[in-house]
């Protein structure tokens, strides 16, 4: 494959955007590889992506408050303008499988597509529509895990995550204390009730738990002051809110212990990031598994209830630092190989074969 030209279509090119802003060191990584990189985006900062003269971002501004038909009309015009003055040697969808139906029709040049998703099936019909339909006309689609696309197809390769491993990395000698983080966006299908109620239950309960991340739809944002009031009246749980994804590594290496409790179908990058930032962290999607020895799960892996974790956290709360130091090194070396530096290395040669 040529490495000329990249269409990079994406949900956000944001640094400071708590769940998305990531997007921001793929695109370094894709314009290390390519002479040029063409973005089009659903949510574009003001600051844009800084003075990368390789990466050029279209699409529609943060501060952009317009109708949805004028968006679309605005989109579509970015497609055909590029499309017809660029001929692309790749088009790479990060999480858009409208804005790669988008650039299918719209188009006036064609050129390879890969879909890159990693989440459960979407419950809207339209939305579900559209993942079906960005299935059929793409070339490949890739994913983080063998759980994380919802639908079978032989277009379909798995890869792995791709993280920034050494800007999270932190080897640490020692466990700092005994406080508890929990990365995640807020919403019912990350269970954080089972998570904080574990915790809660815990013989770690004379600690502190922290929850990093913020409500994105209104239901979420109902759920979010759900947990408010049930958990006001506790010192110990402590709602941060949306804290920017470039600051996550310095937040990370105050805690010594990390939570997440959604299903299979999420297979978050959150968790690879806390692990490589040297926290020891408990799970309950199998997906994890592959980044510690079979005897570790019984302190790392709990099923998606409460009495689980809590049975979980008290036996690790008994073991030796040395010991919690031991399983925290060794997914640090697993998830390695889950680096944003070898990301594009991975799909070109899961692709290409």
């Amino acid at each position: 494959m040529n490495n000329k030209n990249l269409l990079y279509l994406n949900l956000a090119v944001d640094d400071e955007d708590v769940s998305l802003g990531f997007a921001n060191t793929w695109i370094k990584q894709f314009s290390n590889k390519f002479e040029n990189v063409d973005i089009i985006t659903l949510n574009k900062s003001d600051e844009s992506i800084g003075t990368n003269k390789k990466v050029n971002v279209y699409g529609l501004l943060k501060s952009e408050n317009t109708s949805r038909i004028s968006k679309f009309l605005k989109i579509r015009k970015t497609i055909r303008e590029l499309t017809s003055t660029t001929t692309y040697d790749l088009c790479f969808s990060h999480m858009s499988p409208l804005l790669l139906l988008m650039t299918k029709f719209y188009s006036l040049k064609k050129f390879p597509t890969i879909l890159w998703y990693t989440h459960p099936k979407p419950k809207e019909f339209s939305k579900k529509f559209v993942l079906i339909m960005s299935l059929f006309f793409c070339n490949k689609v890739v994913t983080a895990s063998n759980s994380s696309f919802p639908y079978k197809s032989k277009k379909l390769n798995v890869v792995g995550h791709a993280i920034d491993y050494e800007q999270f990395l932190n080897k640490r000698g020692k466990l700092l204390n005994k406080e508890f983080l929990i990365l995640s966006r807020i919403s019912k299908s990350k269970n954080l009730e089972v998570a904080i109620d574990g915790f809660l239950k815990s013989k770690f309960s004379n600690h502190n738990i922290s929850i990093v991340g913020d409500a994105v739809t209104k239901e979420d944002a109902e759920y979010r002051n759900k947990l408010s009031k049930k958990y006001k009246s506790n010192k110990n749980v402590t709602f941060l809110g949306k804290i920017p994804h470039k600051n996550l590594p310095a937040l990370i290496n105050k805690y010594s212990f990390h939570i997440n409790a959604t299903p299979e179908g999420f297979y978050d990058k959150s968790v690879l990031e806390a692990i490589s930032g040297g926290l020891f962290s408990f799970y309950a999607n199998k997906d994890y598994d592959k980044h510690f020895k079979k005897d570790m799960h019984f302190y790392t892996k709990f099923e998606l209830d409460q009495r689980s974790l809590t049975d979980i956290l008290n036996s690790v709360y008994d073991q030796e630092d040395k010991n919690i130091l031991r399983i925290i090194e060794y997914g640090q070396l697993s998830v390695s190989n889950e680096s944003i530096q070898t990301i594009f290395d991975r799909i070109v040669t899961t692709v290409e074969s």
